[in-house]
């Protein structure tokens, strides 16, 4: 009869939890939708880079699963709260409580069960649509269709039965320890304050701020290059996300009191239609909830900081291209003899449109490189210097305008990291070592190729002011009609191991570093595009579904536990369509409280990271559009869930 029971009432919960149960499905879909990706043999046989993704994906699931397992356990409490008069009825009919808790598990086994087999079709399908995105980012010609493989699957179950195991053994040693008194009167109990007085919310309110201040300018201070190989840096970014998260529980425990404060001390605003009473209803739901919101608050941090560190690495990685291999192939050639045989390599498969070899020098007299931050790592301790003429048939082939010195007049191109220089009174006249003084004329950040420089920084001399210094190597600049692929670079290294290679004993070492292909570079730079976006919107859809939901099942729950006051304003002559308003405004405060302070974080280390990232974008601002483009997509996510919890919740009033 149990059985029967369970089936009926899992019915019920379907149709009670239908958000909470979309989200579990979709969480499985998603999750079995990336394991069927990642370890499919058709995409990892695309690149080497691929089988990474595998591992991953591994390590981000056991993220998931705890956050899975937070939202299932969660639900389950309110079910049980919510059914508790039910299971008192039962123990007062002579049903003994192991049979109740046993009924009570396997409803949710049986809810569980649902989602699992929903899932396996449609993380199916969505693991096609993912097979497409990586198509569309590696620009690969042909289709890849994801085949169903074993370990996927087996993959879905363990996570399936290791997150149940988990959430039903916290629910039974809850069930287990609960009278039929308490089970009779639970739904019409109120939850401790977690804080007693007034005063003390205030205090932690307040210290919450000022904690989190500290934690910002903590966190800020250590993104600076000259700290970058500070053995303490980890340290204090790691107090610093302490001290954040204290600072979000802190706040999220005190921040109903404080706004309630505000409109009872405002009698205007106490009094204006409808305010007292939605003050008071979400501060009496608030106050006990104080750990629930400030771990929603961490969450959506988490989709936030998710989002935008996809968006900043796929702009950096787009940077890179651009400054690693500005050229279709650039080879460190060493001398002018072999810069012609790796010409002849490259003739065999490509049509060559341009081509320039240009000699770097070495300079030590001049002193710029003792100028920069003792941290870096001199490979070679001089200042590299390229003749006027070869910087200019770059910059041609580059489509840049060229530029113009005197005979003593010098140009430094500088990376963006390196922009001091420019006010360094130094280095406004520097003598070479063959004599040469030579005047300061520009600085500017034209390094396009980091390759020409050391440390950041390059010089370009007049000609003439090149006799006499050591030559550096020679290197090789190629532009090709075909767009390259990772292919040529294979056949470069391939051909050329007499150059490239050498053998020391029983070892033998290869400088394929010398070789850069364009095709390799951008392929390495999707593949890891492809990678990070998929891992971070994995994270931020599981978080910013989490989150929602949570929240829609305490609205929800909310809507039935306290109908009685929404009788109360009917009867009072409230329209419908006034209580409608009120209903919502009342959603409005419940998902915006978890959102404010979250956002303020997640921006404040956004700005802190973009200190290091902004010299490999686009621009200083790049990371604004960034975040504000991040903040929709999370905001599309939530606002698909308040939305839903505000026609269930008018569903409830209605029953009502």
């Amino acid at each position: 009869m149990l059985n029967k029971l369970a089936l009926r009432n899992v019915k019920r919960s379907v149709k009670d939890y239908i958000i909470y149960m979309i989200t579990i499905t979709l969480a499985l879909s998603l999750t079995y939708a990336l394991n069927l990706v990642s370890w499919s043999d058709a995409v990892n046989s695309i690149s080497d880079g691929m089988n990474s993704f595998k591992q991953a994906i591994i390590f981000v699931n056991i993220i998931v699963i705890f956050v899975i397992c937070f939202l299932i356990n969660y639900t389950i409490k309110f079910m049980f709260e919510k059914r508790s008069k039910e299971f008192g009825t039962y123990m007062l009919l002579g049903i003994k409580k192991k049979k109740i808790t046993q009924m009570f598990l396997l409803e949710n086994i049986f809810l569980g069960l649902i989602a699992l087999v929903l899932s396996i079709p449609i993380g199916f399908i969505m693991s096609q649509f993912i097979s497409l995105i990586i198509i569309h980012i590696l620009n690969l010609p042909q289709t890849i269709f994801i085949e169903f493989n074993l370990m996927s699957f087996i993959l879905l179950i363990v996570y399936f039965l290791i997150i149940y195991a988990l959430v039903l053994f916290i629910a039974y040693r809850r069930i287990k320890k609960i009278s039929i008194y308490d089970l009779l009167y639970l739904e019409k109990q109120n939850e401790e304050k977690a804080i007693k007085t007034k005063k003390h919310r205030t205090i932690i309110f307040i210290l919450s701020l000022l904690l989190g201040i500290l934690a910002f300018i903590i966190w800020n201070s250590r993104f600076d290059l000259t700290l970058a190989y500070e053995g303490s840096v980890l340290t204090y970014l790691l107090l610093g996300i302490i001290l954040f998260i204290i600072s979000m529980y802190g706040f999220m425990f005190s921040i109903s009191d404080f706004l309630l404060s505000l409109v009872l001390k405002n009698k205007k605003l106490k009094y204006t239609k409808d305010n007292l009473f939605v003050a008071r209803t979400f501060s009496s739901k608030m106050r006990t909830m104080g750990f629930t919101l400030g771990t929603l608050g961490l969450l959506i941090m988490f989709t936030l900081l998710s989002l935008n560190l996809s968006s900043l690495n796929k702009g950096v990685y787009d940077y890179s291209i651009e400054t690693s291999t500005p050229f279709d192939v650039s080879i460190m050639a060493g001398t002018k003899e072999n810069a012609q045989k790796y010409l002849e390599v490259i003739k065999e498969d490509y049509h060559i449109l341009n081509s320039v070899e240009y000699d770097i020098y070495l300079d030590s007299n001049s002193n710029i490189d003792k100028l920069l931050p003792a941290h870096n790592y001199k490979s070679n301790p001089a200042d590299r210097i390229i003749k006027l003429s070869d910087y200019n048939k770059l910059l041609e082939m580059k489509g840049k305008p060229t530029v113009t010195l005197n005979d003593n007049e010098y140009l430094l191109v500088i990376e963006t990291s390196l922009n001091y220089l420019k006010d360094e009174k130094d280095i406004k006249t520097i003598t070479l070592e063959n004599g040469s003084k030579l005047n300061q004329k520009d600085v500017t950040n034209n390094l396009f190729f980091y390759g020409l420089s050391n440390e950041g920084h390059t010089i370009i001399v007049p000609d003439i002011n090149v006799v006499g210094l050591d030559t550096y190597e020679t290197f090789l600049s190629v532009d090709t009609k075909e767009e390259t692929t990772s292919d040529l670079e294979n056949k470069i290294i391939n051909q050329m191991k007499d150059i490239l290679c050498e053998t020391n004993g029983a070892t033998k070492s290869c400088e394929t570093y010398r070789i850069s292909v364009r095709g390799t570079s951008i392929e390495s730079a999707n593949i890891m595009t492809a990678m990070i976006s998929a891992i971070c919107i994995y994270m931020a859809f599981i978080f910013s579904a989490t989150a929602g939901t949570i929240l829609a099942i305490i609205s929800l729950s909310e809507s039935t536990k306290y109908k009685y006051r929404y009788q109360v304003l009917s009867r009072l002559g409230i329209k419908e369509e006034n209580l409608y308003k009120t209903v919502r405004k009342q959603l409005y405060i419940t998902f915006a409280i978890p959102v404010i302070y979250p956002i303020i974080i997640s921006f404040g280390t956004i700005y802190s990271i973009n200190k290091i990232y902004k010299y490999l974008l686009t621009s200083d601002y790049t990371y604004l559009i960034y975040f504000f483009g991040s903040l929709i997509i999370f905001l599309i996510i939530y606002l698909i869930y308040f939305i839903g919890t505000y026609f269930g919740y008018k569903r409830n009033i209605q029953k009502s």
